[in-house]
């Protein structure tokens, strides 16, 4: 703990990390649910030997690794990295649409032109560049410039639709504010408003004050939304964060929500985690597959700061 009596930025980052795979295992089961019933949480955890993580957690790990190992953002090595995971292991639950983008980079297509040949080159509005884009945050802390630039070339490699684009800066920025020991809702709010370019980012960043205030799931869901689109899944994410008094509240809301639930839960974890801290995670939750290699990355992205 630290002067004012948060966890240390260590343990946080350590949190965004593990976070993310927590959230992304303990919301898989329950992908497409309309509300999922939460004992049923509980009760995986403690009945199964391992949960296991989707593509969102295997997207974070290959978007952090290639900046530790590249030491920048290097969108050819990104790509290659998602492209080569996705053909080890296609069964994590990839869309069918990206599967396209990886096999064309596997052929050799620049990585700058896979992704942008998508919907008739408009590209994908996802929420692809969201679910993995929490590292940006803790590569770039604390600068908020070059967290928004690196959300946004990060983005780029699988989803170019400007909605896609700003749902991953708004992820990476909820995180980098996650992260203040004075973390201040209206002040993210604040930032997302000036930063937010789209309509449809527009409008549900104005409809968010009054979600927080009915605290209703079902208004939420209406009017959020909690499905792959990034401008119907982020916010929710952001929502179930806002609402939490602790990691595991902000996750058991996010999951609640259903529908995308693996990556609403994963966005809503790191945000999570970066407030509360690794130490904050249920040790039953610890069990999950990947735990100790996301907190080995989240070290190495301390380490590289100086934390």
């Amino acid at each position: 703990m630290n002067s004012r009596g948060m966890p240390d930025l260590a343990d946080r980052f350590r949190g965004v990390m593990v976070g993310t795979v927590v959230g992304d295992c303990l919301g898989r089961p329950m992908e497409g649910s309309r509300e999922p019933d939460l004992a049923y949480i509980d009760e995986m955890v403690e009945r199964l030997s391992m949960l296991f993580y989707s593509d969102d957690t295997v997207m974070t790990i290959e978007l952090a690794e290639s900046l530790l190992e590249c030491g920048r953002f290097d969108g050819a090595d990104m790509g290659r990295r998602f492209a080569e995971a996705w053909n080890r292991e296609p069964h994590r639950g990839y869309g069918s649409n990206i599967g396209h983008v990886f096999s064309a980079v596997l052929r050799g297509v620049p990585w700058d032109e896979a992704a942008s040949r998508q919907f008739a080159g408009e590209g994908s509005f996802g929420n692809g560049g969201a679910m993995r884009v929490s590292p940006v945050a803790l590569w770039a802390y604390p600068d908020l410039e070059e967290t928004v630039r690196l959300a946004q070339q990060t983005s780029r490699v699988t989803h170019t639709h400007p909605v896609g684009i700003e749902g991953a800066v708004i992820q990476a920025v909820a995180v980098l504010h996650a992260l203040r020991d004075d973390f201040d809702p209206d002040d993210l709010l604040g930032e997302l408003d000036r930063l937010m370019r789209t309509e449809r980012f527009r409008g549900k960043l104005a409809i968010l004050p009054t979600c927080l205030e009915r605290g209703d799931d079902e208004y939420v869901r209406l009017h959020l939304g909690n499905w792959l689109a990034a401008d119907k899944s982020v916010l929710t994410a952001l929502y179930a964060f806002l609402m939490a008094d602790g990691f595991e509240d902000a996750v058991r809301r996010a999951i609640r929500l259903g529908g995308d639930t693996d990556t609403i839960g994963a966005m809503a974890a790191a945000m999570a985690g970066a407030r509360w801290g690794h130490s904050s995670i249920p040790e039953s939750w610890l069990g999950v597959e990947g735990s100790e290699r996301l907190e080995r990355i989240g070290d190495r992205l301390a380490t590289r700061i100086g934390v």
